[in-house]
């Protein structure tokens, strides 16, 4: 699923400026791999591997929790200082080392430091990327899994076998990880990535700033009856499952109790990164009185099966039927059961369902569930898509642990509507182009479309 604090971090080589020197002896040791805590009201950690030869400088970030580009570093008598590109500003992180552990801030422009901290990860928490063995088990798990045989048009076997005498010359984990992080996106697709997710000796995570207590989520779902004529319902995440699922099924039911009698309600899935088919069931047994076919995953053993290259090939009306409300954890095994692809039906089993007309509000932030749940509502619901084209990002993933501290995330089915309509690098457009952060503008916009006043 797609946020923009949840992107895959750019890896670059820097060749700072030196700082004035002390004597090299009397300077820490700032090589390494670091788990880094950044606090405040959103606090985030982020790996960084941090190289020195020849005076040079290089860190990199090895795993995915912020969309941050290094622009520069340079060595201090104390630590180091790397300054980065972040949500659209400047920022620098500068720390002190002593021992295997770091302190500082990290300080963006017009804004107060931040308190940051880290620790020297222990080698065993992640595995070393140098040599081929990681290497070679991401290459395998993709040439599995990979739900495409052809890799989504990439030449997968050149692109390996050129990766592989880098990766056999890479001199540090932050080096190799720039080979296995660049082979992953040249396929071009979304669901993909590479992630350090060491875990830190209870030792070494004394020396870091104390985690924030946890504190309760905002709900998921909520809703509002904007004028006699419209109601309103916002679903941020479609997330929940499990015990967390309960809450929100119940805040859905209210909502729809509430406004079924109006004219038109506006769903509004901007910002949705998606999440699981859970919430999604509820939602389509709300607005459909009979279960409706919803569309169709496809695993790698349905292309292989088929002699298929593409989904486009299989004809919707030959895909069997998925188990009824199938929980979302158990899809993957059920598609696999089905002979390696399977069809998604929604709706049914409730007394009353909503028959209203429906606009969608979406943005470039609406992707995987959330996008396929709005163009499964324009299918079969004539939804009205209001606000703007779609992250075009809807393919099923899975996890695999390639190695200690080590995760691969990889798409495992593709995804196509009951029509055919493939949503992954397309998205879904709007049939009303609207301002997305307006959202005064967008309710205007959806009440005209929807034939009814204005709230």
């Amino acid at each position: 699923m797609i946020h923009s604090l949840n992107r895959l971090l750019i890896p670059l080589l820097l060749t700072p400026a030196l700082a004035s020197a002390a004597p090299a002896q009397e300077r820490p040791e700032v090589a390494g791999n670091w788990l880094v805590r950044v606090e405040g009201p959103q606090p985030f950690t982020v790996v960084l591997s941090v190289d020195e030869r020849g005076g040079v400088l290089t860190p990199r970030a090895l795993s995915r929790v912020q969309t941050i580009v290094p622009t520069s570093a340079a060595r201090t008598d104390s630590g180091f200082v790397v300054r980065a590109a972040a949500w659209e500003r400047e920022h620098a992180l500068d720390v002190a080392v002593r021992g295997d552990s770091l302190r500082g801030s990290w300080s963006g422009a017009g804004q107060a430091p931040l308190p940051a901290s880290g620790v020297r990860l222990p080698r065993q928490t992640l595995a070393p990327l140098t040599g081929t063995a990681v290497f070679d088990s991401v290459v395998a798990v993709l040439e599995r899994h990979f739900y495409d045989p052809g890799y989504n048009g990439a030449d997968w076997a050149r692109l390996v076998v050129e990766a592989r005498p880098r990766i056999a010359a890479a001199r540090s984990d932050g080096e190799a990880y720039a080979v296995i992080s660049g082979l992953l996106r040249a396929l071009g697709t979304s669901h993909l990535n590479f992630t350090a997710v060491p875990r830190v000796p209870r030792a070494a995570a004394a020396n870091t700033s104390a985690p924030r207590a946890a504190s309760a989520s905002a709900p998921s779902v909520s809703w509002q009856v904007l004028s006699p004529s419209m109601g309103y319902l916002r679903i941020e995440s479609f997330s929940p499952s499990g015990a967390a699922l309960v809450p929100e099924v119940a805040r859905m039911d209210s909502a729809f109790a509430q406004m079924a009698g109006l004219p038109a309600i506006v769903i509004d899935l901007r910002g949705n990164e998606g999440g699981s088919v859970d919430l999604a069931y509820r939602l389509g047994q709300h607005l459909h009185a009979s279960r409706v076919a919803a569309g169709y995953l496809v695993v790698r053993r349905g292309f292989d099966s088929r002699g298929m290259r593409t989904a486009a090939a299989l004809d919707p009306a030959t895909v069997p039927a998925l188990p009824a409300d199938l929980p979302g954890a158990m899809l993957t095994d059920a598609v696999e059961s089905a002979g390696g692809a399977g069809m998604l039906y929604m709706g049914g089993g409730l007394a009353r369902t909503y028959t209203g007309r429906i606009a969608v509000l979406t943005d470039s932030n609406t992707g995987s569930a959330a996008e396929a749940v709005a163009a499964m509502l324009r299918e079969t619901r004539g939804a009205i898509m209001i606000g703007e084209r779609t992250a075009g990002a809807m393919l099923s993933s899975a996890d695999s642990m390639v190695a200690p501290g080590w995760r691969l995330r990889y798409p495992a089915m593709d995804f196509r509507t009951a029509a055919g309509v493939r949503v992954e690098g397309d998205g879904v457009a709007p049939d009303v182009p609207a301002p997305p952060a307006d959202r005064a503008a967008l309710l205007r916009a959806a009440a005209e479309a929807l034939r009814v006043p204005a709230p």
